[in-house]
């Protein structure tokens, strides 16, 4: 192999990318149809994650050596990536079919499959790839994903261990078995998986946001989204919008049914406060359980600047409608001042998109649910100033406020 092309390996295990990008450059100043150099380069720019630069490099190495399984591995797994699973699907087949003995192509599309939720699939071709090599870790990882998704928990315990005696300094596995005891609900468990895997590799992204989830899950409320948020995931695509619907005419129909009676009129008004309570809760408890690692020994590393400012002003724009409520009730004895409850509210309802702006600020650098967040803030804001200068038009703002914030909200459950 070309001694660049060695190096550039080398260095890629390390973690130095620019200084692989540097070697690969060097080798392919000498040859620039060196497919395993291009191969190489394709995974220097998903390690810097820029998969569609990586893709179009690893399909200049296909172009060289169009019979090369371990490119199509490559190309798929840049697919994977880019959450275009159908491409990775495509492409994995045509590895296996062009190399049958090359483990990680089952493993990868094992994967695959279990994010499309075909667990049995997934299963089925973990275990293909661990008929050629039963210690591959990557099929191991693979096979207990699926197993844990299958409720075949006992399996996947034994899955999980077997891969970690393979290989106890593997973060990818940590990490996996993390994932596999969070779900469950194990997240004492989970974190202590999570930090060996960050011990083995600090920069493992996968074992951060799993030890965030693990510390959050500290708090009940939370703990308890959590595993809904993995069972309605395990549904499928269209479980996400068909569940919450259902919840909601099925509240709306009960609740409708309840306070036709005199008898039970309470318990509809219970009900659907509940609903309520359920739905503040799933738009505002990510923001508030940060707010609450911000104070924890290892939390307060995990998050990143986003996480601590939404958390911040999340809270912030929450206790100061509070504050203002409790003002407009003290103002007046038995009536509440109005401009001040009409601040107090737009605050309290600013909290919801809050939660979803990025940091540092910037209209234009994010995506769309950014610039959407950015404008009901806006809203809300011009809610609070016409409060007091002209009531009449901050109850339009507020309306037309409250109007896009619940279009959105239903919107954004589609996507």
């Amino acid at each position: 192999m070309d001694p660049y092309i060695e190096r550039a390996n080398l260095l890629l295990k390390q973690g130095r990318v620019n200084d692989a990008i540097t070697q690969v450059k060097n080798a392919l100043q000498q040859n620039p149809d060196n497919d395993e150099a291009l191969a190489v380069y394709a995974r220097c720019f998903f390690d810097k994650k820029d998969f569609e630069k990586g893709i179009k490099i690893t399909l200049n190495a296909i172009a060289i050596d169009p019979d090369n399984h371990y490119y199509f591995y490559l190309l798929a797994f840049g697919y994977y990536r880019k959450n275009k699973n159908g491409q990775a699907i495509e492409y994995l087949q045509k590895s296996i079919a062009l190399n049958p003995f090359f483990c990680e192509s089952y493993g990868l599309l094992s994967h695959v499959l279990s994010e499309e939720k075909e667990f049995e699939k997934a299963l089925q071709k973990a275990n293909e790839g661990l008929a050629f090599d039963p210690e591959n870790i990557t099929c191991l990882n693979a096979r207990s994903v699926a197993l844990n998704k299958l409720k075949r928990t006992d399996d996947a315990i034994v899955t999980m261990q077997y891969a970690l005696a393979q290989d106890p300094d593997n973060d990818f596995t940590h990490s996996t078995v993390a994932w596999n005891y969070l779900e469950k609900g194990k997240n004492k468990i989970a974190a202590t998986h999570f930090r060996e895997a960050l011990r083995i590799n600090p920069n493992n992204s996968n074992a951060r946001r799993g030890l965030k989830e693990a510390l959050k899950s500290i708090i009940p409320p939370y703990r308890w989204l959590l595993q809904y948020s993995f069972w309605i995931n395990n549904k499928g695509k269209k479980a996400r919008w068909a569940i919450p619907l259902g919840l909601y005419f099925g509240v709306r129909l009960f609740s409708t049914a309840l306070q036709s009676n005199n008898t039970t009129q309470a318990l509809g008004g219970i009900l659907i406060g509940l609903y309520l309570l359920f739905v503040l809760t799933t738009w505002l408890i990510n923001p508030l359980a940060n707010f609450f690692l911000l104070f924890h020994k290892d939390g307060k590393y995990a998050i990143d600047v986003t996480e601590k400012w939404t958390a911040i002003t999340v809270v912030a724009s929450l206790l100061t409608g509070v504050v203002l409520f409790c003002i407009a009730c003290a103002l007046t004895s038995g009536e509440t001042y109005p401009p001040l409850m009409v601040a107090a509210i737009a605050f309290w309802a600013m909290a919801l998109p809050l939660g979803n702006i990025q940091y540092p600020l910037s209209f234009t650098a994010y995506t769309g649910k950014n610039k959407i967040a950015l404008v009901l803030v806006g809203l809300g804001l011009l809610t609070v100033v016409f409060s007091f200068v002209n009531i009449n038009i901050a109850i339009g703002t507020g309306f037309l406020f409250i109007l896009l914030l619940v279009i959105n909200s239903w919107v954004s459950i589609f996507k």
